[in-house]
């Protein structure tokens, strides 16, 4: 099964059941980590439990002094939005959600180390779940849109999990 120094790692386009599988998985006991960003806090987010909310300033701090390992920036309406795994955190957790350009910043020698599971699930099923998630800070086609360029090329996964309505158990099994 599951080593215990092995990370899972979550790859998915918005709306494919990322949060959703972290969250069965740390009902299962998985340990997780979680990411800073400098996006604005969604309705339902808690900071310090969804993610650690900071400024642009804060998280350039983070960067500049390497507390920060694996990160993403996008430009969203003119915004710069940041995203990342502090080392503290990635060190001591195994599961982690990361977009495939976070993926290319695993170094050869951790890669072995890594499980990818890929969601790859319906764009209508997503573009229902981003819609139902009244999420007012982000456009959904925008996402999608966005999401289409960044998966372009994602080959990088040990598995591939296309029914939405999968469930813990069974990527836990195509894990062994």
């Amino acid at each position: 099964m599951f080593k215990t120094n092995e990370k899972l790692i979550i790859v998915g386009k918005s709306g494919s059941g990322k949060d959703y599988l972290l969250d069965l998985l740390k009902e299962e006991g998985f340990k997780t980590s979680i990411k800073t960003t400098t996006r604005p806090k969604r309705e339902t987010e808690i900071d310090g439990i969804s993610y650690h909310f900071k400024n642009n300033q804060e998280f350039d701090r983070l960067l500049e002094s390497n507390d920060i390992i694996i990160n993403q920036e996008f430009d969203v309406n003119g915004e710069r939005w940041q995203y990342g795994y502090d080392k503290k955190g990635f060190t001591a957790s195994n599961v982690f959600i990361l977009t495939p350009d976070e993926v290319l910043q695993i170094s050869n020698e951790n890669r072995k180390q890594c499980c990818i599971v890929y969601l790859d699930i319906d764009n209508n099923v997503r573009k229902r779940r981003i819609s139902d998630r009244k999420d007012d800070n982000d456009d959904v086609q925008r996402r999608i849109d966005a999401d289409e360029l960044d998966f372009k090329t994602f080959e990088d996964y040990d598995i591939r999990i296309r029914d939405p309505h999968f469930e813990v158990d069974t990527i836990l099994s195509l894990m062994i």
